[in-house]
């Protein structure tokens, strides 16, 4: 009776598990939209005086980011080898949530008002407890996905309603210009908090963890094996280079989404709503698309196209003039809908593939160690946020305004260099190992089987 059970969801697995998966998604996502929307902007606003130095600014972001790669390799560990009621990633999710969403608030109350060593100092600190509060929860979290879905079609599906809870997170931080504009910063971080919390718990009343997947103690690899155990695998070390580029590229195209909307399209801060919701409703209408191409196609296939595509838009940017008989608003609106459209492929699909490489380790190590690859892939985002948020202000300096002799020429550049960092991508991700189609048949007969060619 249990194995007929286990059978059945796993060849018609329930949509309630996609859709409460996808609320946690859609709370981090959103938290995630505004901080990396209106954070630099809030500290290094392009008119006005800023609340620390610009260089020092990138400095403690990178400091803090790069102190994860301390703290996120022994939470995945962790995480994989926790024995509770609630399984081994519930009980981190449960009690990081309100951390992270206190920290979030914190980050957007300053000591002192005008330029100051205490705020930078000040941000780096909040900035740091964020970011741990942040890797205790979605590490776990991200490891449950493979827990959850163990179908190569059941992880498709998943992975279509995180990316589209992503994109609902990220038009949810999109009205963060207006909402700002309003009741300000603070009162604004509050708002959100607030309206989140619910997403990050209404989803321990459906999720739950498969029973057999803890690792036995007899087992276990230590911390040291785990670690080069996850470095020798050549899928992993091929899409984490690959995935790590175009998170790059979308970490600096969210950061610099006001500075578009202000100093090239000379807008206000509200008016960054009318970019960001288009360009989700776009990206969404593709979700069904991206799904099908996959099943015809195969998931590398696709994501390979959405690369490409994504490397000849995203330069686009540098066009947006008042030269063209196009008002500024509708070539910024388009050239943001045309990117949410071409990187579509790619949101969609990284989940799949995350998953599809825990089983091939699996495979490798008779193990199931989530946990460690998705912490390094946490600990990599850190590194990328920081790494973006220390480069970001200083290509700024090229020019963050319209006032400055070059006008806002360090915004323009942001195209330029995503499109580059999505070619380098691409190339890459020619070289993924477990890339061959599996026959469908085939699939359904064995749907964990990873192919070695």
């Amino acid at each position: 009776m249990i194995n007929n059970s286990t059978s059945e969801d796993k060849q018609h697995p329930p949509v309630r598990i996609d859709v409460f998966y996808a609320l946690v998604t859609l709370g981090s996502t959103t938290i995630w939209s505004v901080l990396r929307g209106w954070l630099l902007y809030f500290y290094l606003p392009p008119e006005g005086t800023p609340l620390v130095p610009a260089a020092l600014y990138g400095v403690a972001m990178f400091v803090t980011s790069a102190a994860h790669a301390v703290i996120d390799p022994p939470i995945g560990y962790w995480s994989d080898h926790t024995h509770s009621r609630w399984g081994r990633r519930l009980p981190f999710m449960f009690a990081s949530a309100m951390p992270m969403l206190v920290f979030f608030v914190l980050l957007w109350t300053p000591p002192v008002r005008g330029e100051s060593a205490w705020n930078l100092i000040y941000l780096g600190g909040v900035m740091l407890f964020y970011k741990v509060a942040s890797s205790t929860h979605q590490i776990p979290y991200s490891a449950l996905l493979p827990e959850l879905a163990l179908t190569d079609h059941h992880r498709v599906r998943m992975s279509a309603w995180y990316a589209g809870s992503q994109l609902l997170g990220m038009i949810g931080g999109g009205f963060a210009g207006l909402v700002i504009e309003n009741v300000g910063y603070v009162t604004a971080a509050l708002i959100y908090a607030g309206a989140m919390l619910p997403l990050f718990y209404l989803p321990f009343l459906v999720l739950r963890e498969r029973p057999g997947r803890q690792i036995a103690v007899a087992e276990r690899l230590d911390f040291r094996q785990s670690i080069l155990t996850t470095l020798h695998n050549q899928a992993f070390l091929i899409y984490t280079a690959t995935w790590a580029l175009y998170w790059s590229t979308t970490t600096f195209v969210q950061a610099a989404i006001p500075f578009i909307v202000t100093e090239i399209c000379l807008l206000t801060e509200t008016d960054t709503m009318y970019f960001y919701i288009p360009a989700v409703l776009a990206s969404l209408a593709c979700y069904p698309l991206v799904t099908w191409l996959s099943v015809q196609l195969g998931k590398w296939r696709v994501f390979s196209g959405s690369l490409l595509t994504s490397a000849i838009v995203l330069p686009g940017l540098i066009l947006i003039s008042d030269w063209l008989p196009v008002p500024l608003k509708a070539q910024g609106i388009t050239w943001a809908v045309l990117g949410a459209i071409v990187v579509s492929g790619a949101v969609v699909l990284s989940p799949a593939f995350a998953a599809e490489i825990t089983d091939y380790d699996e495979r490798l190590t008779g193990q199931h160690r989530e946990g460690a690859y998705y912490a390094t892939w946490g600990l990599l985002d850190h590194v990328i946020g920081g790494s973006a948020s220390a480069l970001l202000p200083l290509l700024l300096l090229l020019g963050r305004s319209r006032s400055d002799p070059y006008g806002p020429l360090g915004v323009r550049m942001v195209g330029v260099i995503g499109g580059a960092l999505m070619s380098a991508a691409l190339l890459l991700f020619l070289r993924y190992p477990l890339r061959h189609r599996r026959d469908e048949r085939e699939e359904r007969q064995a749907p964990l089987r990873v192919s070695m060619n």
